[in-house]
């Protein structure tokens, strides 16, 4: 239903109803109640398991998802893993992913600390790219400050690979200001409070992310994906 008669005609599918929403309310709540519907439940698909060859970000979800905690809420952002994070990162619980629709940048780290705020007792996982992460990197100090059970999760791959994705979509020969060399998130952790490690090889992640799981307070684990 639409009040515009030039919208109405240009619907893509379906019948369009052009009406004022008063008239339109009270045809609904006239009508029959609508039909119950439940849809069936589906256990979601599941991607190849990845044997650890590559510290890639698929192989760094997928270690996240077996060794989270359970309860475990994720906040994400790390835009050019999102298909990873679909196949490799089930949800599998109720209210435990956070995430933004489209365009909040820098919004993933302190988010992270907004929900963890919120539910104290629950440990929060921040899933972060690198370039993600610094817009709001002094949010580290806050969740340092107040000893969060947050583990905040770098996938570094020392670029923003999100807008490298753009350029390779429209085929720019360069993407200026893309690169983001020589960044040490461990001695930004570090100097904010906060302990951290760094992993660049995949037989360290396991006992990494363990570690990180198990502490306390906040931790960072800074993680050298290709």
């Amino acid at each position: 239903m639409i009040d515009h008669p030039a919208q109405a005609a240009a619907a893509p599918v379906g019948p369009a109803i052009v009406t004022s929403a008063g008239p339109a309310i009270a045809a609904l709540l006239a009508g029959p109640p609508p039909t119950a519907y439940r849809a069936k439940p589906q256990a979601p698909p599941r991607a190849p398991a990845l044997d650890g060859t590559l510290l890639c970000d698929a192989y760094l979800l997928q270690q996240v998802a077996r060794l989270r905690p359970s309860g475990a809420i994720v906040v994400e952002e790390a835009p050019s893993s999102r298909a990873a994070i679909h196949d490799h990162l089930p949800i599998i619980a109720r209210d435990t992913f956070y995430t933004c629709a489209s365009g909040g940048l820098g919004h993933g780290l302190p988010a992270a600390i907004g929900v963890a705020l919120a539910r104290p007792t629950e440990r929060v996982i921040a899933f972060l790219g690198d370039g993600s992460s610094m817009y709001a990197i002094q949010g580290l100090w806050t969740a340092a400050q107040l000893d969060m059970p947050i583990t905040f999760i770098i996938a570094n791959n020392g670029r923003y690979e999100a807008l490298e994705q753009f350029g390779r979509h429209f085929a720019l020969d360069n993407v200026v200001g893309t690169k983001l060399p020589r960044i040490d998130f461990v001695a930004l952790a570090q100097g904010l409070g906060m302990a951290a490690t760094r992993v660049d090889h995949t037989d360290a992640l396991d006992a990494a992310l363990r570690t990180a799981f198990a502490a306390p307070g906040p931790m960072l684990l800074d993680v050298t994906i290709s």
